[in-house]
């Protein structure tokens, strides 16, 4: 009775339909049952991520396109080292531009595209210098928006900013941005430029914002609204450049302008 059993077991397991995985020179036998199934979605799982890694989807041509850049050439071997060799698949976009913008903090941005298989376009875009902020020691960085200090200033023609006495700066530096604080000052410096106004310097002073125009000294409160306070002074100048005149300063802190010729 036991050694029937046994042989209808045997021909069972016979009967079963199996699965044949050539490897090499042999082939594998799975038999087919539920931990055959599993075996089956591993190795088919495997295959498709060793196919993803082969030589057909490594990176092989890049395609940049730079806004102007003086370190382009360092900027370039240190993508290609990064990017050259990896599966397109598997390549982190994110970490790269992280990487390139911790070396180089004149890179503000770093995109990416795919094309498959193995070429990429790579769009490279710089920091915007808004102002020169200068520290206790009278050094100079090039500020942009996003307040970062990105690059040591040479002679370039910007409004200067002079922070708090204990401040010294580095490249790399990112100022604290607040709604109060250095922002308020970017800002208006940004506007000012939209304004078509020329800034020679701007000064941080408490609650106040000291504007030093080409032959005007402006004076706005920290405290109202920037944008309202120079829409106000742009009417202000061009009412008077119509009268042919050029006003020494303009103080819009409080609820009457004071402007004096």
């Amino acid at each position: 009775m036991i050694s029937f059993f046994r042989r209808r077991r045997l021909q069972v397991l016979r009967r079963s339909p199996r699965v044949f995985i050539p490897i090499g020179p042999r082939q594998v036998v799975i038999p087919y049952r539920p931990i055959s199934t599993l075996l089956i979605i591993f190795f088919a799982t495997l295959s498709v991520f060793l196919f993803l890694r082969t030589d057909i989807f490594q990176v092989k041509a890049l395609e940049f396109e730079f806004e102007q850049l003086a370190d382009e050439a360092l900027v370039r071997q240190r993508i290609s080292e990064e990017v050259l060799a990896r599966s397109i698949f598997f390549l982190d976009s994110g970490k790269v531009e992280e990487e390139i913008r911790g070396n180089f903090p004149t890179v503000k941005a770093v995109e990416i595209e795919k094309n498959l298989p193995d070429r990429l376009v790579i769009r490279i875009s710089v920091r915007q210098p808004l102002a020169i902020i200068e520290d206790k020691n009278q050094a100079r960085f090039l500020v942009d928006q996003e307040g970062l200090l990105f690059r040591q200033a040479a002679e370039e023609a910007l409004p200067v900013i002079k922070l708090f006495e204990d401040f010294e700066g580095t490249v790399g530096t990112e100022l604290e941005i607040s709604e109060q604080g250095i922002s308020g000052y970017l800002k208006t410096l940004d506007l000012v430029s939209q304004k078509g106004l020329e800034t020679k310097a701007i000064y941080l002073r408490s609650q106040t914002i000291e504007l030093q125009l080409v032959k005007t000294t402006v004076w706005l409160s920290a405290e109202k609204e920037i944008e309202g306070q120079l829409e106000m002074l742009t009417e202000i100048l061009q009412r008077l450049k119509l009268n042919g005149k050029t006003p020494k300063t303009v103080d819009l802190r409080f609820s009457r302008t004071v402007v004096k010729l």
